[in-house]
């Protein structure tokens, strides 16, 4: 009865649960632990204000061992904001402000940001010259380093800029991680080739990796 009124057949069921997607995870808990610490120490010794990630993956299958973010929140408390100054002024801020913050907490940047892969990509720039036969390792002298490449008018620098590296061989330039020989090799390999490789090595294409948050 309902305010007098009969709910016929209406009452309980029982529903049997069925089995939902499974997520198996691949994290090293000793790697995870590892890359914790320092990615927190790295941020707070370089006063890195923009934060800092660390992912760490098994290049032969693609597995991530590790991913860690600093400053990072709280899964058991996950409304509680990590600033001290922010939370100290938390009451008094408007309801659409601390949503913001609290998303912005909340966000992974190893999942949802992107980032230039800088130096590293210079190991695929020597993979395609050397497929392509621009080049090989050992050229003594084929390329020359006097500090920077104009490229469309902009003048590049060498990160060693005021000692340049001068004659290398592409072996020597990786090694020294030289932006102009990789600006040489890029330019001969050019832009249809270059993208044709990274299609192949899969940079287009999603990882597959069922994660989110």
């Amino acid at each position: 009865m309902q305010h007098g009124i009969d709910i016929g057949g209406e009452g309980e069921s029982f529903i049997e649960p069925i089995h939902g997607h499974d997520l198996i995870l691949s994290i090293n808990l000793n790697i995870q632990s590892i890359a914790e610490r320092h990615i927190e120490r790295a941020v707070i010794d370089n006063q890195a204000l923009g934060g800092g990630a660390i992912l760490i993956m098994d290049p032969s299958t693609g597995d991530m061992l590790a991913m860690a973010e600093y400053p990072n929140f709280d899964l058991n408390e996950p409304f509680l904001i990590n600033d001290e100054e922010l939370r100290a002024n938390w009451e008094g801020m408007q309801a659409n402000e601390r949503s913001r913050l609290l998303q912005q907490m909340w966000r992974s940047k190893v999942i949802s940001d992107g980032y230039e892969p800088g130096s590293t990509f210079k190991i695929l720039t020597a993979a395609i010259a050397i497929e392509e036969g621009i080049t090989t390792a050992d050229v003594i002298g084929e390329f020359h380093c006097v500090g920077y490449t104009i490229v469309g008018g902009r003048r590049i620098r060498c990160w060693r800029h005021h000692r340049p590296h001068g004659s290398q061989s592409l072996r020597e330039g990786l090694a020294n991680s030289c932006n102009p020989v990789f600006m040489s090799i890029g330019e001969q390999i050019g832009v249809a080739t270059f993208y044709r490789y990274l299609e192949k090595f899969g940079l287009f294409s999603r990882t597959g990796i069922d994660v989110s948050r």
